[in-house]
């Protein structure tokens, strides 16, 4: 298939009937796309709309009220949830709430034809972005068309020829960059339809999940497969994608044998776009770069990018720590996760690492507990033989036998003194980590724990 540049989208004589999106009602052909685009850009315009913030759970009108937006000019706005909190936090960063029901500008459907649109000027139709950081304060990021095309182009010429018309399906939000390129815009443009809703459940997934289909999610929801059965031959995806935050082995694995398929993970930044892949066939892949992406580690591991999907030719810094490896490069945590404790640097990832090498953990997160002096707290997922000897030992004596299990890697001040032993580590709906999560376990529970 031909990707059809995002600015071009709605300028070009495509096949009416192409799909766009589908449901358990049908296809959505792409001549009442172009139709509904056409009559909610007309309206936004009359409405002297310039800032839209999208509140959309059905993903076709996501994508009608995007391109209606960016048609009557104005810049649409993803607040990253729908939630009416940070709605209001950003009350000051548009001037209407388009969505598809509620209070604000409604979007609607329509019977009449459209002819093809003018093509966008793709510098200066801008997307923006609310994504939550580290600290979940929401950060701002613009993002023109222009970059976004240049990111799906690379995906197709990537992946495409091996997917043919493969419909897509997710169980991530179109409200974050990720989910909206994957999901909505790179389908959009390669010809390939989406379903309009964001299947949460691996039951629903299971449902709906057409042959040959592209499955696009995260860890959050690729860590909660236990207990499913396998996936029949015939409804198999063809390709799952994973991104959002590193997947853990265990669950990479376990997905790989239920689906069918090795799960191809992506790394990157709302800031960044894509920068690197990897397909979870074997325990520890280096990272690929996409095409036409460099990285550089910088003294002290720092990674470095220099990308077409960034606003220069110059090199960007992230906040994450790297080291080169054959064949790519290892992700070695962010930076902002290097700590002191007792005089002493400890890089809160590594400890993560030794932690989840140990048979009895299957996933691990530690963070920085506050007080006088500071220790450090470890929120852990059991192996069902670790599930078995925590029963067994109790809390107490269980942690002092994982601590003894880390301490042959590290300082006895990087040592782990406060256990939470949990069936899934917090993490927000883009499989995403906050240290903070992990603290206020120990804050709602108290502070008792193995010393």
């Amino acid at each position: 298939m031909t990707v059809v540049p995002l600015s071009r989208l709605l300028a070009e004589t495509l096949p009416p009937d192409r799909p766009v999106a589908w449901d358990q009602a049908g296809d959505v052909p792409f001549a009442r796309f172009r139709a509904d685009v056409a009559h909610n850009a007309a309206r936004l315009t009359a409405a002297g709309c310039r800032r839209g913030a999208l509140v959309v759970r059905d993903s076709y009108r996501l994508a009608v009220g995007l391109f209606a937006l960016l048609h009557a000019g104005a810049r649409p706005v993803l607040p990253g949830t729908v939630q009416p909190g940070r709605l209001e936090s950003l009350s000051g960063a548009f001037d209407w709430v388009v969505g598809d029901d509620g209070p604000g500008f409604r979007l609607e459907t329509t019977d009449a034809p459209s002819l093809p649109l003018p093509p966008l000027d793709c510098q200066q139709a801008v997307i923006e972005f609310f994504t939550s950081g580290s600290t979940g304060a929401p950060k701002r990021v613009a993002k023109p068309l222009l970059m976004l095309e240049r990111e799906v182009d690379v995906l197709d010429r990537l992946w495409g020829a091996g997917l043919g018309n493969a419909r897509v399906l997710a169980t991530v939000s179109h409200q974050h960059v990720y989910g909206l390129t994957f999901k909505i815009l790179w389908p959009l443009a390669a010809g390939r339809a989406f379903a309009r809703g964001t299947h949460d459940l691996w039951e629903a997934v299971a449902a709906d999940l057409p042959p040959g289909a592209v499955l696009v999610t995260g860890p959050s929801h690729l860590s909660r497969m236990a207990g499913m059965p396998q996936f029949p031959p015939h409804r198999r995806p063809r390709m799952v994608v994973s991104a959002g935050a590193p997947l853990p082995l265990v669950a990479g694995h376990e997905a790989a044998a239920l689906l069918g398929v090795p799960v191809t993970e992506v790394f990157g930044s709302s800031e960044t776009g894509v920068i690197a892949w990897r397909s979870r066939a074997s325990a520890e892949p280096p990272w690929q770069t996409f095409p036409g992406v460099s990285v550089l580690v910088a003294d002290g591991g720092a990674l470095l990018v220099r990308s077409p999907f960034l606003g220069d030719d110059g090199w960007y810094q992230t906040g994450d720590v790297a080291e080169t490896t054959p064949g790519g490069f290892r992700l070695c945590g962010r930076s902002d996760r290097i700590v002191k404790i007792e005089g002493k640097r400890v890089s809160l990832p590594e400890i993560e690492r030794y932690l989840t090498g140990l048979p009895e953990v299957a996933a691990a997160a530690v963070a920085v507990l506050p007080g006088d002096p500071p220790v450090l707290g470890a929120a852990v997922v059991l192996t069902a033989g670790g599930r078995a000897m925590l029963a067994e030992l109790g809390g107490f004596r269980f942690g002092r036998l994982l601590r003894r299990g880390v301490s042959a890697t590290g300082d006895p001040a990087a040592m782990p003194r406060r256990w939470r032993f949990l069936e899934q580590l917090p993490a927000n709906a883009m499989g995403k980590r906050r240290d903070g999560d992990i603290t206020r376990l120990f804050h709602r529970f108290g502070t008792a724990g193995a010393p």
